[in-house]
């Protein structure tokens, strides 16, 4: 156990980690590392696509508290569907002052693939930064992933869904 006031991030072996790289460890002792996360960190990749002088935001995908995954489900319940009937473009404010939209407005998210309306959002609990936009994928009416990368990760696998380069204009 840990005092109060003090801490162990991965306990006391922490420092008697082996020490080395992926090819070679350096330090042949062995420990033990029972119920440790084993993180490799890997080279850096820039994303397959980033903002430029044409489609110059950054969008973001993902989930709202109220619907989980495509809202099949949550969409059902009356409170949920109330709270957040539909998708929405959250964007900062002066990111929507300045292409001439304001909160409540319909706009038209454009990228290379394809595009989307959906009401302009620039309040509330999500205040994405300036250059970033957040569209939430569960409204069958907004569908998002229209716009989105068809790149997938070369080691996982994993669709690149979360993020590419888009423009936002009144519709």
């Amino acid at each position: 156990y840990v005092k109060t006031g003090d801490f162990e991030f991965y306990g006391p072996s922490l420092k008697k980690l082996p020490s080395g790289d992926l090819d070679k460890v350096t330090d042949p002792t062995k420990k033990s590392l029972a119920g440790k996360a084993k993180i490799f960190f890997r080279p850096y990749a820039a994303p397959a696509e980033q903002p430029d002088d044409e489609y110059d935001l950054w969008l973001s995908t993902g989930r709202v508290l109220e619907h989980w995954h495509s809202g099949t489900m949550t969409r059902r319940v009356p409170e949920l569907h109330r709270a957040v009937p539909a998708a929405l473009i959250y964007m900062h404010p002066a990111d929507a002052e300045k292409r001439g939209l304001k909160r409540n407005d319909l706009a038209r998210v454009i990228s290379r693939r394809g595009e989307v309306k959906a009401r302009v959002e620039t309040r509330g609990r999500n205040r994405p930064p300036k250059g970033y936009i957040f569209v939430p994928w569960f409204d069958e009416a907004v569908y998002i992933n229209k716009v989105t990368l068809d790149t997938t990760c070369p080691i996982s696998k994993q669709e690149d869904f979360k993020k590419c380069a888009v423009k936002v204009v009144k519709a």
